[in-house]
């Protein structure tokens, strides 16, 4: 992951202004390198392979050795919206057992309810491909109070961005223009991410920082 988030440092270029969009609930989920699921039913490998594929990955079936495999990737990173946040636990939760990184911002009181969510422990539980342990998670607080505008020419680093700012929960607008876009996004209210490692939560905090947040690390 930390590959996949250093290269997007280097293309952020902001200017300001940018016009007003809701926000949806919404999990980015990006997996870099291939995985391969193993099934000894074939009915529940076409399955897996369906939902994969709906999700816009790269995918294929490998049959042998009296098992199947399903083989996918999508190494840039894609956002899906639901309902709530039950609702984007639930799919976190499945796309990380499937092998995904997941982004998924929470508000900053969201620790309240956590007990409420299936699948959710936050004394021991996994976050963005990461397993710890109780008392190890780590905390990056971001928030961006004023709309800030990317200029972006490249469509696959909009399309991108786009997702990515999805999961972090911000509010988005986007406008196409002759020859580029611009992706306008604020996050008014404190929200955070929890990740398993210090590494992985510091550059985080890096890439927000270059991207126009204002960011708290907890440790």
């Amino acid at each position: 992951m930390l590959k996949r988030i250093s290269r997007l440092l280097c293309f952020v270029a902001l200017t300001s202004v940018g016009s007003v969009a809701s926000a949806e609930e919404s999990i980015a989920f990006c997996l870099p390198e291939w995985k391969e699921m193993h099934f000894d039913d074939s009915a529940k490998a076409q399955q897996h392979l369906a939902a994969v594929q709906k999700l816009g990955c790269e995918a294929k079936i490998d049959n042998h050795g009296g098992h199947t495999d399903v083989v996918y990737r999508s190494p840039k990173w894609k956002s899906m919206e639901v309902a709530d946040d039950k609702l984007a636990h639930q799919w976190e939760s499945w796309l990380k057992k499937a092998g995904f990184e997941t982004l998924h911002g929470h508000a900053a009181d969201h620790g309240d309810d956590h007990a409420g969510h299936e699948g959710h422990d936050h004394a021991a539980h996994d976050h963005a491909g990461h397993s710890h342990a109780a008392g190890q998670v780590e905390e990056v607080n971001y928030r961006i109070t004023e709309w800030k505008t990317l200029h972006l020419e490249n469509q696959e680093q909009l399309a991108e961005l786009t997702a990515m700012l999805k999961g972090l929960g911000c509010e988005l607008n986007s406008k196409q223009h002759s020859g580029h876009a611009d992706l306008s996004f604020r996050c008014p209210q404190w929200k955070h991410i929890e990740v398993g490692s210090h590494e992985v939560a510091t550059t985080w905090e890096q890439w927000l920082a270059k991207t126009g947040f204002e960011v708290k690390h907890s440790h």
